[in-house]
């Protein structure tokens, strides 16, 4: 499989994923994310309105990103909170 999982066990894990009987380890998640071309934070979204956007941003070249970014800031005063 292309994220490295035994292929014998692959389907059942991947099921138990999906239907969310387990989670997969954060870099399984990453790979899997990488795999789909999909952010990370897409396969936790639990509304379908965000992940929709999230699929969007993925595909804002930088300067439309940090466009974005400033018009969210004013918008909503939203800093990191890193």
């Amino acid at each position: 499989m292309l994220i490295g999982l035994d292929e014998h066990t692959a389907s059942a894990r991947m099921s138990r994923y999906e239907t969310g009987t387990h989670q997969p380890p954060i870099q399984t998640a990453q790979l899997i994310a990488q795999q789909l071309s999909v952010p990370l934070a897409f396969l936790y979204c639990d509304d379908d309105r965000i992940a929709r956007v999230l699929l969007k941003l993925k595909t804002l070249n930088e300067r439309d990103m940090v466009c974005l970014e400033n018009w969210l800031e004013e918008k909503f005063g939203v800093t990191d909170p890193r």
